[in-house]
């Protein structure tokens, strides 16, 4: 019995170790994929992604970066990129990177630090060439998407000038290229421009989500313009008051010129220590294009008014008096412009409280066009703006 009972146990365990090898074998064939991550190389493991939008492929030859080294291409949004998609160099330098692309827009391939710009639609064929020091590019070559050799171009001087001079005068269609011009430029100052684009973008991509929150962005701030008429971006609203001899001078009459318009009166301290430095600088630069357009808050308010019993009479008396006192300042410091205007009604004046005028001095410097650019500049951060403004088209 003993014999047999030896016989029986190794065998029930002889087929146990049998029925677990089965077991294991059948497990590992209905989890493969499992299996073989954990046992295969790294290369077999990398997986490909499902491919969403039109398939597009990008390689290129990059010379001066080191093998493994990580390729980046992304897509930019309204206020930042999203990363679509990486690929590692290889060992002669080339990448490769299969991709879609779901809607037409600014990408880019990231190369170490710096990153090759391109305007997409879908379905193209990039092909880069670049070289590298260190983490910078030296130069590129780059065929395949839109307007290639132009980006090239723009993006070896993307100068602010010559971005708004093209697309104001352009009438080229161009969205994609435009909108990647037109956010190097200031919204606020260049907002007609902006708009410009904006219906470019929205004729050739109507449904773009880009497309719409472009037109989110351009239309809040002129909204904000306009409930804002007086600010950086906008146009300088009409003035047209008399000067000291009774004939009125418009702010328009001086379209075309770069004009500094300030708001001052004679007993202003602060105003008065300006004026020696606006003289010196219409002396430089008047017979090249710039201007000065004074308003004086000297005269009688509403307050001082109201002191007098509102007699026009004595009013009349008081407002000559100041008008005296604003004529010496002029004489007195040299401000040997044409363009001194008033009201003669100091802090009750309407053209200040259209400016937004509640301390003095206070200054605009406006475009050749009429267009506010700046506010309260002192010193060389005017004169600077100033030649800046010249220097525009």
């Amino acid at each position: 019995m003993k014999k047999y009972y030896i016989l029986f146990l190794v065998s029930s365990i002889l087929i146990s170790c049998s029925d677990t090898t089965t077991n294991s074998t059948t497990t590992d064939t209905n989890t493969g994929d499992k299996t073989t991550t954990a046992s295969a190389s790294p290369v077999a493991s990398n997986t490909v992604k499902k491919i969403e939008g039109t398939p597009t492929t990008i390689k290129g030859t990059i010379t001066g970066l080191k093998e493994g080294q990580k390729i980046f291409f992304d897509k930019k949004t309204l206020d930042a990129t999203d990363v679509v998609g990486t690929t590692l160099l290889d060992a002669t330098g080339n990448f490769e990177l299969k991709t879609g692309i779901k809607t037409p827009g600014i990408y880019r391939v990231r190369l170490g630090a710096k990153p090759v710009y391109m305007l997409l639609k879908g379905g193209e064929n990039i092909d880069i060439t670049a070289t590298m020091d260190g983490y910078k590019i030296q130069d590129y070559s780059l065929t395949g998407s839109l307007h290639a050799e132009e980006m090239k171009t723009w993006n070896a001087d993307l100068d602010a000038k010559k971005i708004k001079s093209y697309l104001e005068e352009t009438a080229e269609e161009k969205p994609l290229l435009h909108l990647y011009l037109v956010e190097k430029l200031d919204l606020v100052a260049n907002i007609k421009v902006y708009k410009k684009v904006l219906e470019s973008l929205k004729a050739a991509y109507p449904n773009d989500l880009y497309t719409k929150q472009f037109n989110s962005k351009v239309l809040s701030m002129e909204a904000k313009l306009k409930a804002q008429p007086v600010a950086v971006g906008a146009e300088a609203p009409e003035i047209n008051l008399p000067n000291p001899e009774g004939k009125k001078i418009a702010l328009s009459s001086l379209r075309g010129k770069v004009v500094l318009l300030d708001f001052w009166a004679s007993w202003c301290r602060p105003c008065r220590m300006a004026n020696p430095h606006v003289v010196q600088l219409y002396s430089k630069y008047n017979k090249k294009g710039f201007d000065v357009f004074n308003v004086s808050l000297d005269g009688i308010d509403d307050k001082r008014a109201a002191m007098y019993q509102n007699n026009p009479e004595t009013i009349a008396k008081a407002t000559e008096i100041e008008k005296g006192k604003w004529k010496q300042a002029i004489k007195t410091d040299k401000l040997k412009w044409k363009n001194h205007v008033s009201e003669l009604r100091s802090w009750s004046s309407p053209v200040a409280a259209l400016y937004g005028v509640n301390s003095i001095p206070k200054t605009f410097l406006i475009d050749k066009k009429g267009i506010i650019r700046y506010e309260n500049l002192r010193g060389q951060a005017l004169e600077d703006a100033i030649k800046n403004l010249l220097a525009e088209k």
